[in-house]
């Protein structure tokens, strides 16, 4: 995986209550039962994976000679091979390739594989090359570092036109940055190994900052997906004997048993981008266990839900009528092999009506060319890593009108580049009819821009897929919502879903209220540990003290904190490390993670934001603004940074200053409501009322129900008389807060006065 450079890179999550605390939060193989053998008939069960270790796949070619002869040069078989003759498909023969002024020399030296380029100091160096990785439509090099790291280049070899080039083309990068081939986002240990070998376990010491990575087999091979399998090949090398003592087949994992969706659970482990709870994938629980699947959001997603970023396939493919009518990945692609089970056409309609479907009257494109294949319409793509065409497995109808309103990609114009978006809705509807069929995305897509009522109609509607209504919750809660609202969220703390109930966690959080701990406390024992992990955050960083003592939440709280340490080898890891110190109150701990933090990436100005804070809480004021500064310099555009500093500088008395920052800081994104509070009611101790009702006005478009600032209107409008406006804004103040003493007796004075 190739991570970018995104648009504010700081994003930070605030709690209302405090402006001050910044946190951020397989492949598969299915074996048929051997020789045929009727388990009900048996009375006794034989150690099952769970119990067993690995053995490696040449244990199986015995018994499995067609699925090993299937597996072997599939991309599972060629994810990650030994550097040497057979398996090195670029050109090594003293070739060269310069990108942005870095040159780049290939060559042979005593039947090793070499690289000559630009290091992390900015010097050249020889590098050997250890290990390939991948082989089409491109091979990556993997070259070995101190401390147990290894990293893969970033010039890479296209297999298809057999050609040098580099995969982050776009970017001038920092010898030493960390989206840089030497930096940590091209280091195999952390952002690859997982899902590129068998049993593999990072084995990372964080206070050393030390690997020690071990795999089974290099590649992913039929453990990978089966477990270990020392229990299965010695039940059947003693088969006559276990069966004549009715002793059943021991379980396999991902075996032929397996339902479709537990198998697309069980595939989304790699097919998937997500975040690792666990230290390795132990064969055991949910894939909610061991890893939290990114919900359809920007950057990563369209805000249709259409692939955007690399997000592999699982969270597209579960949005699919596909997926709920009981469609899984073997259905398209043979599970040894992973190719197609059928080309063209021929695949789709192995379950579409040929008749309906497949025909001119359907499609509208010429029959047997490119423009009338079932996925060019349904199945669009992109590429990735510059060569790597990926298809969006959420398998849907193209909607131009869509695009029309709201910006979104469509398959038509992707084709018919010559035409408008206009033109492609009007032909959908000549051809189609005026009236499309209800899509969770219509809902989704209005939430964003017309009503946030509308992402209720999402997750509130159990027809539609459960990543769309998860999603949604989480934009729900981000937008203005009243007190009721949130207290109508608790409900789907009991949702049947695992993403549902986890989202709604994560959006109480982000609310930031203690009110909702007792609906929350339950949670502390899910069946499902990311959801646990997510209760136990929510305590972390809202109020603990109602659970701090309960056995529930040490034991999530341990997996929380296992989390933190999982993902340590990450600059987010060190930063979410950062933050629990900080929450803690212990300031220098985090400080160091903060600033091993930025040290790893030179662009992380989350944790910039969080050293900023704590040097200034520690009196470090020179070294605060400093901190902002920088934040400010690399990310122009982001409010945040400069609603820290007008802050800042207001402390600091300098309050010309403070209120030019606090006014940038409204002009730019994300819209920032403590922001637009703060500036006017600055504005407003500097006797500038009107400058302040404008401020107040523009705010309360984005954000109507926000507390203080309408309260700050309200003062607004009794200093300057304005008496029947001010009671129509405190009734909006009674009905978030309908129990404020102060705003009933505001409301009995303006009714007095009336």
């Amino acid at each position: 995986m190739i991570l970018k450079r995104s648009k504010y890179f700081a994003s930070l999550t605030t709690k209302p209550s405090d402006n001050y605390l910044f946190f951020a939060i397989l492949p598969f193989i299915i074996l048929t039962a051997c020789n045929g053998i009727e388990k009900e008939t048996y009375v006794k069960v034989a150690e099952s994976y769970h119990e067993a270790s690995f053995v490696g796949s040449a244990s199986c070619i015995e018994c499995h000679k067609q699925e090993y002869d299937l597996w072997q040069n599939s991309h599972h078989d060629e994810a990650m091979k030994i550097a040497d003759s057979t398996t090195i498909l670029a050109d090594f023969n003293n070739t060269t390739f310069t990108h942005k002024g870095v040159k780049n020399s290939f060559f042979i030296k005593e039947g090793d594989y070499y690289v000559n380029t630009q290091g992390k100091d900015g010097k050249y160096a020889d590098y050997k090359i250890v290990y390939t990785f991948g082989y089409t439509p491109l091979q990556q090099y993997i070259v070995q570092f101190p401390n147990g790291k290894y990293n893969c280049l970033l010039t890479a070899w296209d297999t298809v036109e057999e050609k040098w080039f580099h995969l982050q083309p776009d970017y001038d990068l920092d010898a030493d940055e960390w989206i840089n081939w030497s930096g940590g986002s091209q280091r195999w240990n952390t952002m690859c190994a997982d899902c590129h070998s068998t049993n593999l376990q990072k084995n990372y010491d964080e206070p050393t900052d030390l690997f020690n990575t071990t795999f089974s087999e290099i590649n992913v091979a039929c453990e990978a997906c089966h477990g270990p399998s020392s229990a299965h090949v010695s039940y059947f090398k003693e088969q006559e004997e276990n069966e004549s003592n009715g002793i059943l087949p021991p379980e396999m994992y991902m075996g032929s048993s397996a339902s479709p969706k537990e198998l697309v659970d069980k595939c989304a482990r790699c097919h998937s981008r997500r975040g690792n709870l666990t230290p390795y994938f132990d064969y055991t629980g949910d894939f909610m266990d061991h890893y939290y699947p990114r919900m359809l959001e920007e950057p990563l997603y369209e805000l249709d839900g259409q692939i955007r970023d690399e997000v592999y396939v699982y969270t597209s493919f579960i949005q699919s009528k596909m997926y709920e009518e009981g469609v899984s990945c073997k259905d398209c692609h043979d599970v040894h092999s992973l190719k197609l089970k059928k080309e063209g056409n021929d695949l789709c309609i192995t379950c579409h009506v040929p008749d309906k479907y497949n025909t001119p009257e359907h499609h509208y494109h010429a029959m047997n060319t490119e423009a009338a294949l079932c996925i060019n319409c349904h199945m669009d793509g992109k590429l990735y890593m510059v060569n790597d065409y990926r298809r969006d497995h959420s398998f849907r109808i193209p909607r131009p009108d869509q695009s029309l309103k709201y910006g979104t990609p469509n398959a038509c114009n992707k084709c018919h580049t010559d035409k408008s978006v206009n033109w492609a809705s009007d032909f959908i509807v000549d051809k189609y009819g005026p009236e499309r069929a209800d899509h969770f995305s219509d809902h989704l897509l209005k939430g964003y821009t017309d009503d946030h009522q509308e992402f209720k109609k999402v997750f509130s509607n159990k027809k539609y897929p459960e990543i769309a209504r998860a999603t949604a919750i989480g934009l729900y809660a981000n937008s203005p919502i009243s007190y009721k609202e949130m207290m109508d969220l608790t409900r789907y703390l009991n949702d049947s879903s695992v993403f549902v109930r986890n989202q709604t966690i994560r959006a109480l959080e982000n609310i930031g209220s203690a009110d909702f701990a007792p609906q929350v406390t339950p949670l502390l024992k899910d069946s499902v540990r990311a959801v646990r992990i997510s209760a136990a955050h929510f305590f972390n960083f809202v109020d603990k003290s109602s659970v701090e003592f309960s056995e529930e939440f040490k034991k999530a709280n341990e997996e929380y904190l296992t989390e933190l340490k999982v993902n340590s080898d990450l600059p987010a890891g060190l930063h979410q490390l950062g933050v629990y110190q900080q929450n803690l109150g212990d300031s220098d701990k985090a400080i160091e993670y903060f600033e091993k933090a930025v040290a790893e990436d030179s662009y992380n100005n989350r944790s910039r934001m969080n050293l900023a804070l704590i040097y200034f809480q520690k009196g470090r004021v020179e070294e605060s603004e400093a901190t902002y500064l920088k934040v400010i310099e690399q990310e122009p555009d982001y409010s945040y940074s400069y609603y820290m500093l007008g802050l800042l500088y207001n402390e600091t008395n300098q309050r010309d200053k403070a209120l030019d920052y606090l006014a940038a800081a409204c002009s730019r994104e994300p819209a920032n409501p403590n922001a637009y509070y703060n500036y006017a009611l600055m504005l407003q101790q500097n006797n500038k009322n009107k400058e302040a009702d404008d401020v107040i006005e523009t705010a309360l478009k984005t954000f109507p129900y926000d507390e203080r600032i309408l309260y700050i209107k309200l003062l607004n409008e009794i200093n300057s008389n304005q008496l029947i406006r001010a009671k129509s804004t405190c009734g909006k103040l009674l009905q978030i807060n309908p129990n404020n003493p102060d705003y009933i007796q505001i409301m009995q004075r303006l009714q007095q006065g009336s």
